[in-house]
């Protein structure tokens, strides 16, 4: 069985950065220490300096991460660089800033 690399949240960061950027129109979703996954993928509004805010269209709710420290996965909606729709990827919590 593969297990997918780790990415670390610099890395997750600029592909949040580079998501709104570039492909706006590609939705990510997560999982958080101590919760579930979210159950829509949003769209990035803001990244922030640790966080970031995002905009779940499918019921007009903003949502935040204040810490992206927090996130222990991620997945994204459409393809691009090299991730994989639908694909779990996991955030290395040891590379923080």
């Amino acid at each position: 069985m593969l297990k997918t690399k780790g990415i670390s949240v610099i890395e997750l960061k600029r592909l949040l950065v580079d998501l709104k950027d570039k492909r706006p129109d590609i939705g990510v979703r997560f999982r958080v220490i101590g919760d579930l996954w979210d159950k829509n993928f949003a769209s990035i509004v803001l990244v922030t300096d640790r966080g970031v805010i995002l905009n779940d269209e499918s019921n007009a709710n903003i949502c935040t991460i204040p810490d992206l420290k927090n996130v222990i996965q991620f997945e994204i909606d459409g393809p691009f660089q090299n991730f994989q729709p639908y694909n779990h990827y996991d955030v290395n919590p040891f590379c923080l800033y």
